[in-house]
């Protein structure tokens, strides 16, 4: 006997957004990419510098378990205001540009933040190199 049962049909049809399909409005889903836009370079930057959690504390002027927290990428418990001190901690420069909505579905472009190296962060990083190249040369 058959069911009255549709025989492979889906139970819920998503939207193609995961955090819209959990309930998270556009703007809790914008602040959630933005963080996530400035939280990718700062990880790359603690791990290109082999920071520990301890020297990353220092670093950032943050107690070891938010270094932990961060590192882990818990960043729903920061800021964005927190995360753009830490690019900054970090010497890395933040650009942010605003401007009208693309045509996308949702209006939002993901690479409308970067973030990159500052040239004070270079230039120390090229004084170590230069004194590391005459030291050996010596």
């Amino acid at each position: 006997m058959p069911s009255g049962k549709v025989a492979n049909k889906p139970a819920h049809t998503t939207t193609g957004n995961v955090l819209e399909d959990l309930g998270f409005s556009a703007e809790e889903i914008r602040e959630m990419e933005i963080k996530h836009n400035l939280w990718v370079p700062i990880r790359a930057e603690i791990e290109a510098q082999e920071l520990t959690q301890s020297q990353l504390a220092n670093a950032l002027q943050i107690h070891q378990p938010d270094a932990s927290l961060l590192l882990s990428g818990q960043i729903a418990r920061f800021s964005i205001t927190r995360l753009l001190q830490f690019a900054d901690r970090l010497q890395l420069a933040v650009t942010l540009t605003v401007a009208p909505k693309a045509e996308s579905e949702n209006g939002w472009r993901a690479d409308r933040t970067s973030i990159k190296r500052t040239a004070r962060r270079r230039e120390s990083t090229n004084r170590a190199t230069s004194s590391r190249r005459s030291a050996a040369l010596a």
